[in-house]
């Protein structure tokens, strides 16, 4: 296949047949074949470029050249003599046109001159011989124009010396670059029906030369310029001419097979110039070069794509490396909806060299395209897109992605994306994602840090995340928030959520700075709440009538906070509040609400039937049910309170308050078993909550004495007969306080009392109503005796004890002697004795807390001996310290004073005032866990000094032994 020859190099052809002197009508020279013309044409080339340039030894090296790969051909021969004769070597021009003689000896151009006589004769004959030399000779001067003038007769340029002349005029135009003239003798050659092969070719390449692309494709139709080599010069020049259409109905009807790669990609490069118009003849031509068919389907594929011929786009990749033209390939899975093909395109895009750039239009275009789950692989493949300078674009649409369809995150996707990043501003574009998977536990992790760099917008975020899970760090996050962008919503954010973390004075802070036209009907209720649970009923109260002022529906929520807001300056108004509410919409808690303010202002009964009400309305809240037991208790029904307490007990039964009140309301209706069995669930309740002795740990005081306050009621209750005795033996007389025999003076006395209580649901009582006793008793009598021994008696009677909170005891007594002395007799002894300590603090029993406690006691007593007509009566004040000694021992000093005052009934009175010191060895024991220490001993040592006295005596020295069991 023929190399094509370049429009440039097309005038080094034209000059390769330069004129001859001699010339022979008829003759054709021999022509080379095409593939010669193809190896010639370089040499031929390059041979006239160097004569022009005076290059001999170029010239002639490229002219022998030529001709020893044509030794035949006349062309080569001519130019190798004309070379020779330029540079003077005419021998050896002679010697090479003899040579060609051998092989075309017919030929009119290797004939030799005429003699010089002949051309002297020649000058004015006209004969074609003649005007052939006379031409011949002018073209050897260079006159071209009278070379010319002698073809002008009509019947010379058609002879066979004209037609020589005109094609040696053609060849000397040609070499001095004449190509109007030559252009005139080839047009009139072919008029007359003598074009050549050589000259049809050397015309052909003059008029792509001058660009006559259309003139030059119409002779190469008339025949004889097919070449693969020729077909591309004329496709060229209709390109070169803007030609199009011209160009795209030349190249559909030829389809030259080139013997070389380039002119093959020439070919392939027009038919891409008229591909839009005609885009089969690009598609189907049959390259045969591979590189050129890879070239062919490159030329093809935009094309293609741009009429979107997805066959063709196809069938076109096909034909490439399949690493190549991944854009190509990812378009075309694109619009095909192969998701998964299109974004393995896409990571092996990005994958590529700054092939990170890509992943913000790649991304996009998937998403596009309606392939969200690839476009989300895509940029996960390359998160954090670090380096990337549209980093924040790509977190931004992975965020979208991520609230478009937060179940394609994996596990494994969620744990990743959680991992803080290595930097804030990272970290603030990671949490939209994370907000958008709606992963609060990776939003803390995150900003975990607290950087206070995050904007107002993530930690609003985090406060969202936070919530009432952990409410103060949530307040904390909107407090940030707040600090940074102040605007109402955030604000009304932070009161929200202060409210809930219980922060009222945050809360009232926050929705003060949001300004009342700012705020909705809901907000201003939220408001009100606030400040009334931070005790800002005035506060409350101008946020409800702003409330009121916009129009805000006066529901029963309304006028619910209206109650709590009127309560402190007008109680009265708030009830009529709570009744606006209870008559919209009746609560539970309205009832309870009003029931309060009925008991403050004294309605009692009116507060019960609000209860009533209320537990109608809630009949398992337990709560109320307590409450309504209170009411009872306070309009005189424990009977139906301890049902309400049993109700509320059996729903918090670790509630030591319900278990306190049911002991004291069982005792108070006198059911002791009820009542000592809640004594000791409250003594197990204050062993749970870890405050008890059990885990032998310090004890604080009021709750050990409060345990032990309870195993003494506990150890109270279930006693039925309780025993004590005492004795007194003085050094003299005294008329210290005698229980036994109020009034009588004796230097030592004795009694010993056993009591039976009886049980309170028989009598209709409480704990202490009534007591039967019995008692005897005797005295050192009038001789002064040392032993108590004279003068037995025997009392039997009844304690009744009427009041609950007071230790005073009512009793009636049958005296009886029992020995036979005459200073003993019958009688009855009406009796009123009262004991005060005035504190728990400060009473004789045993305190389990401290290492001793002060004691006092207050004892009135007042008898009536009815027979004797007899009054006494004593008052008897004692103060002492309690020193431990061990557990359930102490030590007491203490000091007395004392005042007795006897009335005879004959009109005398007698009185006797004294102070008394002395110090009292304790012991308490029989201790178990629920109840207190049972029994007691004491003894005491006491001096006393009479200041007043009907008594002979002013001082006295007493040993005192008591105890009880």
């Amino acid at each position: 296949m023929k190399r094509p020859w370049p429009t440039r190099c097309a005038a080094a052809l034209f000059a390769m047949a330069p004129a001859l002197p001699l010339c022979a009508a008829g003759q054709q020279p021999d022509s080379a074949s095409r593939y010669q013309q193809f190896l010639l044409y370089p040499h031929r080339q390059a041979g006239f470029a160097a004569l022009r340039a005076g290059d001999e030894r170029t010239a002639l090296a490229e002219f022998e050249r030529a001709r020893q790969l044509a030794p035949r051909n006349i062309d080569t021969a001519l130019d190798l003599a004309e070379a020779y004769r330029h540079f003077g070597h005419a021998d050896r021009a002679r010697a090479v046109l003899d040579d060609q003689r051998r092989y075309t000896p017919d030929d009119p151009r290797l004939r030799a001159p005429p003699p010089a006589q002949a051309a002297v004769d020649c000058k004015v004959d006209n004969r074609p011989v003649c005007r052939a030399q006379r031409g011949f000779d002018a073209l050897q001067a260079g006159h071209l124009d009278q070379a010319q003038a002698e073809l002008a007769a009509a019947d010379f340029a058609r002879s066979p010396e004209g037609l020589a002349l005109r094609r040696a005029l053609v060849q000397r135009a040609i070499y001095l670059g004449d190509r109007p003239r030559a252009d005139a003798q080839l047009a009139a050659l072919d008029a007359l029906g003598q074009l050549g092969g050589d000259e049809r070719a050397q015309w052909f390449n003059l008029l792509l030369m001058q660009g006559r692309a259309i003139e030059a494709r119409d002779l190469q139709a008339r025949g004889g310029l097919g070449a693969p080599a020729q077909e591309l010069a004329v496709a060229l020049a209709l390109s070169a001419a803007n030609e199009r259409r011209a160009l795209a109905d030349y190249l559909a009807l030829h389809q030259p097979a080139f013997d070389d790669e380039k002119s093959e990609r020439q070919w392939i490069n027009l038919l891409a110039q008229v591909g839009r118009e005609r885009p089969e003849l690009l598609d189907l031509y049959p390259a045969h070069f591979p590189a050129n068919s890879a070239w062919q389907a490159r030329s093809a594929l935009p094309l293609a794509a741009a009429r979107h011929d997805e066959a063709a786009v196809q069938r076109l990749l096909a034909r490439l490396p399949k690493d190549s033209y991944r854009e190509e390939r990812f378009s075309l899975a694109l619009e095909q909806g192969r998701y998964a093909e299109a974004r393995q395109q896409a990571e092996a895009m990005v994958a590529q060299a700054d092939g990170h750039r890509l992943l913000d239009p790649l991304s996009y275009r998937l998403m596009e395209a309606g392939a969200p789950d690839e476009a989300q692989r895509l940029l996960l493949a390359s998160y954090p897109f670090g380096g990337h300078p549209q980093a924040g674009t790509l977190f931004a649409r992975l965020a979208v992605l991520a609230a478009k369809q937060a179940q394609a995150f994996s596990a494994d996707d969620r744990v990743r994306l959680a991992r803080p990043l290595e930097s804030v501003p990272l970290r603030i574009a990671q949490v939209p994602i994370l907000a958008a998977l709606r992963d609060c536990d990776g939003i803390r992790q995150v900003m975990s840090d607290l950087s206070p760099d995050y904007p107002a917008e993530l930690w609003r975020q985090l406060g969202d995340c936070y919530g009432s899970d952990r409410p103060g760090l949530a307040e904390y996050a909107y407090a940030e928030a707040n600090k940074r962008k102040p605007d109402p919503d955030t604000t009304r954010a932070l009161a929200y959520q202060a409210y809930g973390a219980k922060d009222y004075a945050t809360a009232l802070q926050a929705w003060r700075a949001v300004p009342v036209e700012r705020m909705k009907t809901d907000d201003l209720l939220a408001a009100a709440t606030t400040a009334l649970s931070a005790d800002q009923p005035a506060v409350a109260r101008a946020w409800l009538d702003s409330y009121a002022g916009q129009g805000g529906r006066q529901d029963h929520a309304y006028w619910w906070l209206r109650a709590q807001a009127d309560e402190p300056r007008d109680p009265a108004l708030a009830r009529t509040d709570l009744e606006n509410a209870i008559a919209q919409h009746p609560q539970a808690r309205y009832y309870q609400r009003l029931a309060a303010l009925q008991t403050q202002a004294g309605d009692s009964k009116l507060a019960l039937a609000s209860l009533q009400h209320a537990a109608v309305l809630a009949p398992d809240d337990d709560k109320l049910a307590a409450q309504l037991g209170y009411a009872y208790l306070q309009n005189g029904s424990p009977e139906l309170a301890v049902a309400q307490f049993e109700r509320a007990h059996q729903a918090n039964p670790d509630d030591p308050k319900l278990t306190w009140q049911l002991l004291y309301v069982h005792q108070q209706l006198g059911d002791n078993a009820q009542a000592r069995s809640y004594a000791a669930q409250a003594i197990d309740q204050l062993d749970a909550g870890g405050m008890g002795g059990t885990d032998g740990g310090t004890v604080p005081q009021d709750e050990g004495q409060q345990r032990y306050d309870l195993r003494r009621l506990h150890e109270d209750l279930g006693r039925k007969w309780r025993f004590n005795a005492d004795m007194t033996l003085g050094d003299t007389v005294s008329s210290a306080a005698n229980a036994a025999n109020p009034g009588t003076s004796y230097r030592s006395y004795f009694q010993m009392e056993g009591q039976y209580r009886f049980d309170p649901r028989w009598t209709g009582g409480d704990i202490n109503t009534l007591a039967a006793y019995a008692r005897v008793f005797a005295g050192s009598g009038d001789s002064g005796a040392v032993w108590p021994i004279h003068g037995w008696m025997l009392g039997v009677g009844l304690h009744w004890k009427p009041f609950l909170t007071q230790n005073i005891v009512l009793s009636a007594e049958q005296q009886t002697p029992v020995s036979g002395s005459r200073f003993t007799r019958n009688d009855t002894m009406l009796r009123a004795a009262g004991s005060w300590s005035f504190s728990p603090r400060l009473n004789d029993d045993w305190h389990p807390g401290g290492r001793g406690w002060w004691s006092q006691n207050f004892y009135v007593d007042v008898a009536r001996y009815l027979r004797a007509k007899q009054t006494v009566f004593t008052a008897d004040y004692q103060l002492g310290w309690h020193h431990k000694l061990a557990d359930g021992q102490s030590i007491q000093p203490y000091a007395r004073l004392q005042y007795t005052g006897i009335d005879r009934n004959r009109g005398s009175f007698q009185r006797d005032g004294r102070v008394g010191l002395g110090v009292q060895w304790n012991l308490w024991y029989g201790e178990t866990r629920y109840d207190a220490y049972p029994h007691r001993v004491s003894v005491a040592i006491e001096g006393q000094h009479a200041f007043t006295s009907y008594l002979r005596e002013k001082n006295a020295l007493f040993l005192i032994v008591r105890t009880a069991w």
